[in-house]
């Protein structure tokens, strides 16, 4: 029979205690290391996260800015716009009221209501069928049309030929020119497009000028203007009362700064005026400024003076002057 005598030694017998100690602190030291470790690495996540957040915030805020610069450039442009397009009908009534709209047509009394009766109309030559001819408008200290629209000082008419004629031009140069107090600078070139179907014109601003609060704007605009009702009525007060156009093309803002805005109306969103009515009264435009786009909505047709101006989610009710 075989006698196992077997001797079970521990560590500490077979090595001392000293070397389980150095295991122990080695040990401790390892963990100890390792959430410090990792406590380092969630502070760094957290900072991370913290200046990431920080500067998203910081890149929204000049985004915000931009979109308010652009609601701001969006009134502007329906401000102004609307009162170099109105250039278009101030010489489409004074042309009939002076003869100057198609060969024999002149307008009862021999002026239009709708300008009011307090300019005064005068024409270098009034030979028939003798071009040009250059007629100075003068609106003397101040006079309000029926819709209370108040024109003021000087506009000067040079025609080549009757205004509705195609190939017709008419050059307008604002002299002294104001409209509610606000002065106009530059020349319109009206160019007669038409054809047999249907009255068109196209309208272009150069050097144009105004001012807006105490900022002086620069503007230059290009626009084809369609007549779609009211061609057949030519004569009498209600010549032109009766008339609707459609607006579409664009036009450049540009700021003391350099800065400019940019707007386009596209034949899909033409704008409509009616003309016994002094604003645009539907359609839309796209503006462009600091590369946000902003639409510029005049409605479904009622003759107010509210414009809605929206970026996404953003919307701003613009009153127009008169």
């Amino acid at each position: 029979m075989y006698n196992l005598n077997i001797n079970i030694v521990s560590p500490v017998q077979k090595y001392g205690q000293k070397p389980l100690l150095k295991l122990y602190y080695f040990m401790r030291s390892y963990f100890c290391f390792n959430r410090i470790l990792a406590g380092v690495i969630a502070l760094l996540l957290i900072a991370t996260i913290f200046f990431a957040c920080t500067k998203n915030g910081s890149d929204a805020a000049p985004s915000n800015a931009n979109d308010n610069l652009s609601i701001s450039a969006a009134g502007n442009e329906a401000t102004v716009s609307s009162v170099y397009n109105d250039l278009f009908s101030v010489v489409a009534e004074v042309s009939i009221n002076m003869g100057l709209s198609e060969t024999g047509r002149i307008a009862k009394n021999n002026q239009s209501g709708k300008l009011g009766y307090c300019y005064t109309p005068t024409a270098d030559d009034m030979t028939i069928d003798h071009w040009p001819k250059v007629l100075t408008v003068d609106f003397g200290t101040g006079c309000p049309d029926v819709s209370g629209r108040s024109r003021a000082g000087i506009l000067k008419l040079t025609y080549t030929g009757y205004f509705r004629y195609p190939g017709a031009t008419v050059t307008v140069e604002p002299i002294t020119y104001t409209v509610n107090g606000v002065k106009l600078t530059g020349t319109d070139l009206i160019t007669n497009l038409s054809t047999n179907d249907v009255y068109k014109y196209s309208a272009e601003v150069k050097g144009g000028t105004i001012q807006i609060d105490t900022i002086t704007i620069s503007y230059g605009s290009k626009f084809t203007i369609t007549q779609t009702a009211g061609a057949g009525t030519t004569e009498g007060d209600d010549a032109t009362s009766d008339d609707v156009y459609t607006f579409t093309g664009s036009d450049a803002l540009t700021y003391p700064d350099g800065n400019i805005a940019t707007a386009t109306i596209s034949d899909s969103a033409a704008l409509v005026r009616k003309f016994d009515c002094p604003y645009i009264g539907k359609g839309k435009v796209a503006l462009t400024f600091k590369s946000v786009i902003t639409t510029i909505d005049y409605g479904n047709g009622v003759c107010d003076d509210s414009v809605l101006v929206s970026i996404g989610d953003k919307v701003k009710n613009v009153a127009l002057p008169k």
